[in-house]
């Protein structure tokens, strides 16, 4: 695609008049000429999509993305991800060359995102019939090789086999949910077990709210409060996040998690494991009402059915009482509050006692031997 840098494309240009120079001759080439919006729609309308992709993933800047039309224009190839290309010509999804290749999202993402390990070239080359090469670079000027060879790849396998391949892959990938699905069951049933009565009949335990920069990332727990007279229950939402606080965005996703908890949603969750609660929420077997219990401070119990639309009504307060850290940043692990650094005086190196050797005590090192002195521990 060429990028006509003229004054009836800049933005620069007022009714044929350059507001740059004097001297600027229309249909003339400019130097500083910057792409007028309407231009500017057009060519990141129209420009090729392996250049076109990366730019609307933020992958290149605009600059790049300028310099690579050039450089397409002219004929020289621009470097593609090849599996990119390989859906894009074979037609197949991430999940349906999975499927193909006969491997798992795992393995394919490794291999798209990071490199093409030597031992899986070979088989995803033989199953293609691309050549190997092209796991290692591949280019836009190679884009009518790689159509040969989806043509070679349809002859041989044909389209019910490929049509198999393709299922394989949403079968690995509905096999693995469901495993997961299998293990957060366990994994929040337990929680609820250990957890129902913690935070509604006890005094709750004072929350310490870390604002240091000392975790990579916080599970929170937001319990969501519901009442009736002196009865009351939560439910329990859960989250991770590297920020802090009740944020704006954060109470949209809880608000709408209790907008679409009626029945399906319910079931849904409970089936799961996933619906922390202690107030034994569940759906009616009429999938219109749904049913809960509150409790006072005495322990009496007060059992409720309403409709699946009035939940709303009975929650009084959102209020976070979990925020744990789930490990120092690997930045934050320097030597200097390190029990196993000893500094050495009149300089910026100390003593490592596990490598045995004299290193800069600003020197980030590996977890395994990181022991954060007993003066710096957090509250």
């Amino acid at each position: 695609m060429r990028i006509d840098k003229i004054c009836k494309t800049c933005g620069f240009d007022s009714n044929g008049v350059c507001g740059m120079y004097t001297t600027c001759k229309e249909g003339e080439e400019c130097d500083d000429w910057e792409a007028s919006l309407e231009y500017y729609t057009e060519i990141t309308k129209k420009a090729p999509w392996y250049i076109k992709g990366p730019y609307d993933r933020c992958k290149i800047s605009y600059e790049k993305f300028l310099d690579l039309l050039q450089q397409d224009e002219q004929g020289v190839g621009v470097e593609i991800n090849i599996y990119d290309a390989i859906e894009k010509v074979y037609e197949l999804n991430s999940v349906e060359l999975a499927g193909v290749l006969d491997v798992s999202m795992g393995v394919l993402g490794y291999a798209s995102t990071q490199r093409t390990i030597s031992k899986r070239k070979r088989p995803f080359s033989s199953r293609l019939h691309i050549p190997e090469s092209f796991f290692d670079k591949f280019l836009s000027t190679q884009l009518d090789a790689l159509k040969k060879c989806r043509e070679e790849f349809r002859d041989c396998y044909g389209d019910e086999l490929i049509e198999k391949f393709k299922q394989n892959g949403y079968a690995a990938m509905e096999a693995k949910i469901e495993k997961q699905n299998a293990v957060d069951k366990i994994r929040n049933e337990k929680y609820r077990e250990e957890n129902q009565n913690r935070y509604q009949y006890k005094e709750k335990t004072k929350m310490y709210h870390d604002l240091s920069d000392d975790y990579k990332s916080r599970d929170y727990v937001i319990a969501i409060t519901l009442k009736e007279g002196d009865y009351y229950g939560n439910i329990f939402y859960e989250y991770s996040s590297g920020g802090y606080g009740l944020s704006v965005d954060i109470m949209e996703d809880i608000l709408q998690f209790i907008e679409n908890l009626d029945c399906e949603e319910i079931n849904e969750l409970n089936e799961e494991g996933l619906l922390n609660n202690n107030i034994a929420l569940q759906a009616d077997i009429n999938g219109k009402d749904i049913h809960f219990e509150l409790r006072n401070d005495a322990g009496e119990k007060l059992e409720k059915t309403i409709p699946e639309d009035e939940l709303q009504k009975y929650i009084v307060g959102y209020e976070m009482i979990r925020c744990d850290g789930r490990g120092m940043k690997k930045e934050r692990r320097k030597c200097g509050s390190c029990e196993n650094f000893t500094p050495i005086e009149g300089c910026a190196k100390g003593n490592c006692s596990v490598r045995g050797d004299i290193i800069q005590r600003s020197r980030i090192i590996c977890s395994h031997d990181y022991v954060l002195k007993a003066d710096k521990v957090l509250c």
